[in-house]
């Protein structure tokens, strides 16, 4: 070889020798750059306490070959000494005895204690409460809806696997469907899955807002803000349980108790809450505030049930319920044993209401003594349709069983006894106005009421309906009875087809058949009133009455009762004043009277009549020897003889026996007649208690005497029955007839029996006989 080619080939071999040199010096610095990025990547070597690492770590406990909890962890560490575990990414799911829960624990890293079975997670931690159903629901369909768990978010939780305890005293979180709370510090019993919020619990229900539409997007929502001192969640039948003066609250509500159960339906939203007494002393009670007034109520329970979509959709009081309202105009006061109240969907408002279980509401005017108490086994009030804007307000209340009404009214004076009226019934109905304000009010079935007035007997009555018409102020106005009416006050009894009761005047106004009884007479009419403030009745068409007590009456003409008839009654039983008007009639045993007034003043036993008075009066019997120049006495008719009478006004006396009448008086028999300004009526009974008899009449101013063709005239005439005999005297008496001429006198008295006259003048007197008058 040429040295110069030895030369170029030692060149060539330096460089390619030179080439894989820097090719094995790269490959050498690579391999080292990538080692020392490992090693600056991978974990700390292991501390001399470390026993061993793994990179998955899962056990459960087993009991009667059910899982009771699972415990896994992507990466434990073991520590040499101690005999602990570090474990990361731990999960542990708890199945229950029966294996149909799901529940989860989740946080990064906790100490688990092969020595005590606990497992300490001082991080955050994630807890989900959920049934296997929902699990499973959840894992095969994760789009079917929203979850149905309880998620719970805390720190420092502390489990142990002998018991299954999971527990922590640090803040705690918690959501569900429909609501969130907080608490300080909880403790969850796995194996019985029960959950409880140790301290300070605040819970948030929320439900969408009152009046929301349905559209795609979510409404907003109403709050119902709760607290108390702890809380337990029961998983098995999902119920909350908060304990120790718990408060809830909305924006116009306040309901307080001792404790509160909130109950969840299969989807974990809320379905019902219920407040109870619990351990201590405080009664479940409510506080509202409306536009109205403030409304509250108490009970030994009350819950609140939701429906599907949120809602509040009932409320439900049991036990000793006592309740509330105070208002502007006025107060309200009720109780119940229970109480059920639903609402209209979607707007909160009443709906149905009904109470149960000696139910009573009194209520009370604010200006005025008035007051209103409504009794009843049970009672239902149904509301109308409310909504945004829109109050809901009383459309119709009805008993669901007898019921009563009392009304208390303001007193005419000021220290009066105050008035009262009580209305009740098998059924009653309330109808109310546009208003909301009661207006009528219905009774039927065994109707009964009572009214009550300073100083006068209690009025009762009863019928088979009524119909009430209500004030604005909700006293009664009127109140009408249908149906075979009966009335009572104090001694007085009366019955019809209808009455009306009017408050404003005091009336009743008894109709159809009206009847009115007392101890002294009985009336019938077609209309008969009542004014109970006064005690005066007043009938109209066809007034019939009759005297029940004719020995103690003002008329006792004979043993039998009096009878009177008119077109109108006034009358008072206090005074005793009776007045009957229009073609008045009165008749009793062989007496009769008419005039187009007859009044009758019982306690003074004295009887008026006025405007063409015409009566009808038996003569006693009178003997034909009376006279001085007797003659043999003649058989007493067989009929007794009537005195006819007539005058513009008549006064009858029963203590005196006498009747005086005036204006153009006539009085006829069959074959007399007697004519004066005025006469007095002389009356004998015959025998004890026997019927009046017509003993002697005294005419006065102008009297005129006819019997037969004989003519008499005087300025006084006097009859007397029991002696057949007329005694003419004052001015210048004359007795005249067409066959004998006049004879005239100081005073002429004429014998009927036996046609004897006996004047008496200046000169003496003499006795002159005439022919006798044929009867």
């Amino acid at each position: 070889m040429r040295r110069t080619e030895a030369a170029r080939y030692a060149r060539w071999s330096a460089g390619v020798a030179g080439v894989l040199v820097a090719i094995t010096l790269g490959v050498y610095f690579e391999r080292g750059w990538v080692a020392m990025r490992q090693r600056r990547s991978a974990p700390p070597p292991a501390p001399p306490t470390v026993e061993k690492q793994s990179s998955a770590l899962k056990f459960s406990k087993v009991e009667k070959n059910q899982t009771l909890f699972t415990v896994e962890a992507s990466r434990s560490t073991e520590f040499r000494g101690n005999g602990e575990d570090l474990l990361e990414d731990v999960k542990i799911t708890l199945f229950g005895r029966k294996g149909d829960r799901h529940d989860s624990i989740h946080t990064q890293s906790c100490r688990y204690s092969k020595e005590s079975g606990r497992i300490v997670c001082s991080g955050d931690v994630q807890m989900d409460l959920e049934s296997a159903a929902d699990a499973d629901r959840d894992r095969h369909a994760p789009d079917a809806g929203p979850g149905r768990a309880v998620h719970v978010e805390t720190r420092d939780v502390t489990f142990d696997r002998e018991s299954g305890i999971a527990k922590t005293d640090q803040p705690v979180r918690f959501a569900f469907p429909d609501g969130e709370g907080s608490a300080q510090g909880v403790l969850y019993r796995s194996e019985e899955g029960v959950m409880r919020m140790e301290r300070d619990v605040r819970l948030t229900l929320h439900s969408p807002a009152v009046g929301a539409a349905k559209s795609s997007v979510p409404p907003p929502t109403n709050e119902i803000k709760i607290h108390g001192q702890s809380l337990e969640f029961l998983r098995d039948s999902r119920t909350m349980r908060l304990f120790g003066s718990a408060v809830a609250e909305t924006q116009t509500q306040r309901l307080i108790a001792g404790e509160f159960q909130l109950v969840l339906d299969g989807r974990f939203r809320a379905e019902k809450l219920i407040a109870l007494r619990g351990t201590g002393s405080d009664r479940p009670e409510v506080r509202a505030e409306r536009p109205g007034g403030v409304m509250t109520l108490s009970a030994d329970s009350l819950v609140a049930r939701f429906s599907s979509a949120g809602w509040v959709e009932k409320m439900e009081a049991s036990g000793a319920m006592r309740g509330s309202a105070h208002g502007a105009a006025e107060e309200q006061a009720f109780q119940a044993e229970r109480m059920e109240l639903s609402f209209w969907p979607r707007v909160g408002q009443p709906r149905e209401l009904t109470l149960s279980g000696g139910v009573s509401i009194e209520t009370s005017a604010s200006k005025t003594a008035e007051r209103r108490t409504l009794q009843t086994s049970a009672l239902k009030i149904l509301y109308t349709e409310g909504g945004k804007g829109v109050s809901s307000r009383p459309q119709r209340a009805e008993t669901l069983g007898a019921g009563s009404i009392e009304w208390t009214e303001r007193p005419a004076h000021v220290g009066e006894q105050l008035p009262k009226s009580r209305l009740e019934a098998d059924q009653l109905v309330l109808a109310f106005g546009a208003s909301g304000r009661a207006e009528r009010l219905e009774a039927t079935g065994k109707v009964q009421t009572q009214r009550t007035l300073p100083g006068r007997p209690v009025q009762t009555a009863t019928a088979r309906s009524g119909v009430t018409q209500l004030s604005p102020g909700g006293v009664w106005a009127q109140l009408d009875l249908q149906g075979d009416v009966q009335i009572r006050e104090g001694e007085r009894t009366a019955h019809g087809e209808h009455a009306a009761f009017r408050r404003a005047d005091q009336t009743a106004v008894l109709s159809g058949a009206a009847h009115v009884r007392d101890t002294v007479a009985e009336t019938q009419a077609q209309r008969i009133t009542f004014f109970q403030s006064t005690g005066d009745i007043r009938a109209e068409g066809g007034v019939r009455s009759t005297d029940l007590s004719p020995r103690q009456s003002s008329v006792h003409l004979a043993p039998q009762p009096a009878t009177l008839a008119a077109d109108a009654l006034v009358a008072n039983a206090q005074t005793g004043r009776a007045l009957y008007s229009g073609h008045a009639r009165l008749w009793q045993g062989d007496s009769a009277l008419e005039a187009e007034t007859i009044e009758v003043l019982r306690n003074a036993r004295v009887l008026n009549a006025g405007g063409g008075v015409r009566a009808v009066f038996p003569q006693a019997a009178f003997s034909h020897g009376g006279s001085q120049t007797a003659h043999a006495q003649e058989p007493a008719p067989a009929k007794p003889v009537l005195w006819r009478m007539q005058s513009e006004t008549l006064t009858y006396r029963e203590g005196e026996g006498r009747a005086h009448l005036e204006r153009n008086v006539i009085a006829k028999s069959e074959t007399e007649e007697i004519r004066a300004g005025s006469l007095d009526l002389h009356f004998a009974r015959t025998g004890s208690g026997g019927a009046q008899q017509l003993s002697r009449a005294v005419g006065t101013g102008g009297v005129t005497l006819r019997q037969g063709g004989r003519r008499g005239s005087a300025e006084r005439g006097e009859y007397v029955a029991t002696e057949g005999k007329f005694v003419l005297s004052g001015g210048t008496p004359t007795l005249s007839d067409a066959e004998n001429g006049a004879t005239t006198g100081r005073q002429l008295t004429f014998f009927l029996a036996n046609d004897t006259i006996i004047v008496d003048s200046e000169n003496g007197s003499r006795t002159l006989t005439r022919h006798r008058v044929e009867k």
